[in-house]
């Protein structure tokens, strides 16, 4: 990781940042009794309720609190006015009542239609974005999320959620500024939700969904905002200069149930001034040739999902540990083994199931990984490869070294000649099965 990217992975919170002051009056009551306080974007959030979600719920609430006092108010008064009274005789129920049944029909139907196009106005609207929007394509699968910007970039930047062992991606957006996402699904039907924007939208498989929204000024929410610092250059010493800058995070969930981990479905959404963020979507993260593999690896299995199913600490999860993985022989479910001695086999055989996950199942675990075929680099798969390998006991020293003395080293060749330096003393050990 680079220096401007680990500077912000450093100055990153824990969380988001939650509560904040209240806004005043009935509506404001309401509103952050509900749904929480409106501070993420202009679309479907206001401030003043002239528009947008919060106004309609709340215009439904009322609608909903008028009738049901209505009702219910008339339902006591007739059961007062109308009970029986010894001595005095039952009067007849109407059998019609032209004007109040045209009544109780037309006012609702006005009602329900203005319901209707309110909500339509603003369904469309979402829909329909500025033609300067920038461009981000979004992609939901179990589970979590990704972001790909309009350069081809990818955020390599996690923080912790629900466990230090969970890590969660951080995607950057510019302030005040519209912003398009184009968001499918590899898998199932997932929900798009960020819930201080108001949003939840079907993400679905085989089609594209769009929607946009522009994220309120940083200046308009002052009491939600969080320092960082980012590096701009490089002072004669060659040492980095770091300029600070403030934030907003806003929280990603799914709101769909999508399997075992759909509660580990989150993400950051963070809201930072236009020059950060062109600065921080043209720095690419790591580069080939100069980042160590095994670094990119590990950015690889918090950023692109990996670490939702794969731990790296022998815990149980949906999908096979990588502690241990390289140099133990892997039991398949039809009864095969991958042998871990053959450093060759071993190496094919992460890169197929990354690629075709189907091909090869592993014992002990359903076959519901999708494929990262075209989501991830050549590059990125030899980092992936070389990272589990430092995650073994059984890599040997010089193993360790090559995997993370830099992006140039090819991992296949390295194994192969450490394979066959320690295939006479490791052929009797390396039987096991993967923790």
């Amino acid at each position: 990781m680079n220096q401007t990217l680990a500077s912000l992975l450093a100055s990153a919170p824990a969380h988001p940042p939650v509560g904040g002051s209240w806004t005043l009056g009935i509506n404001g009551l309401f509103t952050n009794l509900f749904f929480g306080e409106s501070q993420g974007s202009d679309y479907g959030t206001v401030a003043g309720l002239d528009s947008g979600s919060d106004a309609l719920f709340l215009f439904i609430w009322y609608v909903g609190v008028f009738f049901f006092l209505l009702v219910v108010g008339l339902m006591g008064y007739f059961a007062w006015k109308y009970r029986r009274v010894p001595g005095k005789a039952v009067e007849p129920s109407a059998s019609h009542n032209t004007a109040l049944e045209i009544t109780w029909t037309v006012i609702p139907t006005i009602i329900l239609f203005l319901i209707f196009f309110w909500g339509y106005q603003g369904y469309v609207s979402a829909q329909t974005a500025p033609v300067e929007a920038e461009q981000i394509e979004l992609n939901g699968y179990k589970w979590g999320w990704t972001f790909t910007y309009d350069n081809g970039k990818q955020s390599a930047e996690t923080q912790s959620f629900a466990g230090e062992s969970s890590q969660i991606p951080i995607f950057y957006v510019p302030e005040d500024t519209p912003v398009r996402l184009k968001m499918s699904s590899s898998d199932v039907i997932h929900s798009f939700w960020v819930p201080d924007f108001r949003t939840k939208l079907d993400v679905m498989p085989n089609r594209y969904q769009p929607y946009w929204f522009r994220a309120k000024a940083l200046s308009e929410t002052p009491d939600k905002l969080e320092s960082a610092s980012i590096k701009i250059g490089e002072d004669d010493l060659g040492e980095p200069i770091e300029e600070s800058y403030e934030y907003r995070d806003h929280w990603i969930f799914c709101a769909e149930y999508c399997g075992d981990q759909h509660s580990q479905m989150a993400a950051v959404l963070r809201v930072v001034p236009m020059g950060v963020y062109q600065a921080w979507k043209s720095d690419p993260g790591y580069e080939e040739g100069i980042t160590p593999l095994c670094e990119v690896g590990e950015l690889v299995w918090k950023a692109k999902g990996c670490n939702a199913c794969h731990s790296i600490d022998g815990a149980a999860k949906a999908g096979p540990t990588w502690l241990n993985n390289y140099r133990y022989d892997v039991p398949l479910s039809d009864g095969s083994i991958v042998a871990g001695n053959d450093v060759t086999e071993w190496e094919n055989y992460v890169r197929e199931s990354i690629l075709y996950p189907a091909a090869k199942i592993h014992e002990g675990y359903p076959n519901q990984m999708p494929s990262y075929n075209g989501r991830i680099s050549d590059f990125e798969l030899r980092g992936v490869i070389a990272y589990m390998k430092t995650l073994s006991d059984r890599a040997s020293e010089s193993e360790r070294n090559s995997a993370c003395s830099g992006g140039e080293a090819d991992g296949a060749a390295e194994g192969d000649a450490d394979g066959i330096e320690e295939d006479a003393g490791e052929d009797a050990g390396a039987m096991g099965n993967e923790l």
